[in-house]
């Protein structure tokens, strides 16, 4: 019993509802959409459909470039120390 009492009063995250939380992130993107809009005209529209509708393509794009540094480091390392 002590223990669900205890759980009553514990704050499981921030104050803010979760729908107002996601209203202030859809706020924060708008404004930042609004002001690259701004500042650079429409081609930063085009380059954030872009992005969004690549972001996987794009995702694994880098994920594949990684890992080809991480096996170019890997083989210079080991012509270089051990041959």
């Amino acid at each position: 019993m002590r223990n669900e009492e205890k759980n009553k009063w514990k704050q499981k995250s921030s104050n803010l509802p979760l729908g107002i939380k996601a209203k202030v992130g859809l706020a924060v993107k708008v404004g930042a959409v609004a002001l690259g809009f701004h500042v650079w005209g429409i081609d930063f529209i085009w380059v954030v459909l872009g992005f969004m509708f690549c972001y996987d393509i794009l995702r694994g794009i880098f994920s594949c470039l990684v890992s080809l540094v991480a096996l170019t480091g890997f083989f210079y390392f080991l012509f270089t120390h051990i041959f």
